[in-house]
């Protein structure tokens, strides 16, 4: 008598808890399979690039193809970076689409197509 209570107190808590999570599930964005392949796709004429890891060398991933200012950042390339960035109200609006805080920026190219590459940290 005393088990089958104990159990149904642990049934009643265990739905009581799964249907507390249930009120707070957040719905996510849908995803369509050329997004999840190919990544989000904007059309904006901006290319974002991430770079982690700074320091010197040649390795795996590339860092020798990268401009100077992104490899070894001065505080004269952040400034001139991070101010074109905030004069140009598309580029602005392109980062914060893209969750790039302005301070996280390096550099950034303009490309032969017209376009802007940033690269951020």
């Amino acid at each position: 008598m005393i088990k089958r209570a104990m159990l149904a107190v642990a049934v009643a808590a265990s739905l009581g808890a799964a249907a507390a999570q249930a009120e707070t599930y957040v719905e996510a964005r849908t995803w369509t399979p050329q997004e999840i392949l190919f990544g989000k796709q904007y059309d904006d004429n901006v290319m974002a690039i991430q770079v982690s890891g700074l320091g010197g060398g040649g390795d795996a991933y590339g860092r020798d193809h990268l401009p100077l200012q992104v490899t070894y950042p001065t505080g004269n390339s952040l400034r001139l970076a991070q101010s074109q960035v905030t004069g140009d109200p598309n580029l602005m609006a392109a980062l914060e689409t893209r969750r790039i805080a302005t301070h996280n920026v390096l550099w950034v190219q303009t490309a032969l197509n017209g376009g802007k590459i940033v690269y951020y940290r």
